[in-house]
């Protein structure tokens, strides 16, 4: 089934729509259910509420196997183009194949809902993000929740969901930037898998509507002010958070991510590269025969390549 997989990708190339969106969870949701007897179980504990809206609740995956020394922790944030998404999709095969497959290897997993547009207007992801970070700070070391190392969360965002981190950690409101040199609750790592960092350039209309609603103006130029890429360029260069060796990140593209996603990517790591101490480069990685949306699905299957890589990446920044 992974070379059909691959071709339906190829030939699809990097094109995407809401409906491609759509098949590509159909495909992967079967996939699971398939594999769904042989995969691991951890204990869940589901829609535990994080925030007053009912969008902010979160799943909590813990490994069945009792831990003596505390797990690092893993919250995972969907995406979604701001007006869909959500933790349990697919009959719940989606992205619980995320959750299982993290715990089958030790890792406390944290997957969340946040409120979407029209409920959510910006920065209101990001402060989502934000409060859901502190229910990981407060209660992840309770046994109930599997004996978590608050200390060792690593944010991992998908698309929207990336969007959504880059702000709860790039807003530049704050007085002082003092956020930005200590970010609380304490973070071990970053991944941003396929993140639209800036819209620069010409978009679907579906996502022009959901932007427009999401930052409550017409104005390219506003937008893109609070983009990631805005308010990176809005803080001073140097801080800790532009660090990888303090702050350690891992950027992730699939190969057939659309143009506009490719773009803003490396707009973000000239950026990234230009607020570094000494220019240093975050890690960037490239899955090849994937797109928008089907590296994430693919975790817990055969094809292992991106459950790996985020899988190294969180033990090798865990370890430090």
């Amino acid at each position: 089934m992974q070379s059909e997989i691959l071709e339906v990708v190829e030939r699809n190339s990097t094109n995407w729509s809401p409906a491609v969106a759509e098949a590509f969870r159909q495909i992967y949701g079967r996939k699971h259910q398939n594999l769904n007897p042989t995969k691991y179980h951890g204990l869940i504990k589901e829609n535990i509420s994080y925030g007053p809206h009912k969008r902010n609740v979160l799943d909590v995956y813990t490994p069945v196997e009792s831990s003596a020394s505390p797990r690092p922790v893993m919250m995972y944030i969907h995406g979604g183009e701001l007006v869909a998404g959500d933790k349990s999709w697919y009959k719940g095969s989606l992205y619980a194949n995320i959750g299982d497959y993290f715990t089958s290897h030790g890792i406390i997993t944290v997957i969340i809902n946040y409120r979407l547009v029209p409920d959510v207007t910006y920065p209101g992801g990001g402060d989502d993000v934000q409060m859901a970070r502190e229910w990981v700070y407060h209660n992840i070391s309770k046994t109930v929740f599997g004996n978590g190392d608050p200390k060792r969360v690593i944010l991992v965002g998908q698309s929207a969901g990336g969007l959504h981190i880059a702000t709860n950690l790039y807003e530049s409101g704050k007085p002082e930037f003092e956020a930005f040199t200590e970010p609380f609750p304490p973070i071990s790592g970053i991944v941003y898998i396929s993140t639209p960092f800036s819209f620069d350039t010409i978009l679907p209309e579906h996502n022009q509507t959901a932007l427009r609603a999401y930052y409550q103006t017409n104005d390219i130029d506003e937008i893109h002010d609070s983009s990631p890429i805005g308010l990176m360029e809005a803080l001073p260069p140097n801080l800790p958070i532009f660090d990888p060796r303090k702050l350690p990140c891992l950027i992730v593209l699939a190969q057939y991510d659309p143009q506009e996603i490719q773009d803003s990517t490396f707009s973000f790591i000239d950026e990234y590269r230009r607020k570094s101490p000494q220019g240093v480069l975050p890690e960037f990685m490239i899955v090849a025969g994937h797109n928008h949306i089907s590296h994430v699905c693919s975790i817990g299957t055969e094809d292992d390549v991106q459950g790996r890589m985020l899988r190294e990446f969180i033990n090798k920044v865990c370890s430090r």
